[in-house]
This record gives C-alpha cells, sequence and structure tokens, in this order.
C-alpha cells in the first residue's frame, strides 16, 4: 500500500471551496463561483452545510475528467481511401 501524501489531504475529506483551490489548482484560473458554477452544470458534487459549500479533492478530480474536451476531427483524414477516377474504391495490396 502506498504511503499516504503529508503534504496533500485526504481526497475525501470536505472543504471549503476557497480552501480546496489553491490545492486542486496550484496554477489558479477557478473561482469559487467558477466551481459552483460546474456543481450547477452537474460536473461537482457540493455538500451545503451551514449555508457554506463544501468538496473533496476526489470529487475535483472527477469534475476534471468530465471536463475534458475531446479534438474535433476537421479537414481531411491523414490517410484518405484512395479512389479512381469514376470514385471506384482502389485495392490496395
Amino acid at each position: 500500500m502506498p504511503e499516504p501524501d503529508k503534504h496533500r489531504p485526504d481526497p475525501n475529506a470536505p472543504m471549503r471551496l476557497k480552501d480546496i483551490i489553491p490545492i486542486a489548482f496550484p496554477h489558479g484560473g477557478i473561482t469559487p463561483a467558477g466551481l459552483r458554477r460546474e456543481a450547477k452544470r452537474g460536473r461537482l458534487k457540493l455538500m451545503r452545510i451551514a449555508g457554506k459549500d463544501f468538496t473533496t479533492l476526489a470529487a475535483i478530480e472527477d469534475m476534471q475528467r468530465l471536463c475534458v474536451v475531446e479534438p474535433e476531427q476537421k479537414g481531411p483524414a491523414l490517410h484518405p481511401v484512395r479512389t479512381g477516377r469514376r470514385g471506384a474504391k482502389l485495392k490496395s495490396g
């Protein structure tokens, strides 16, 4: 079993949004309001306790996986199917 990282909190421990951002996003780029928007979109699980929003590092990792944008294929394929003059496919071989 791997040794727990003493510098990183338990991934399932609830943390306030303002406190978890520097850990999960060390280079910035997100705010508590941004995390709340992701929760409204159904991509982040939040807990509201005593009027305060909490989440976990595990929930943020799940959200990040859901937010991955796949590249779109634009233009011709790298290896298009060759055709003859009348559009018939040529056999390779």
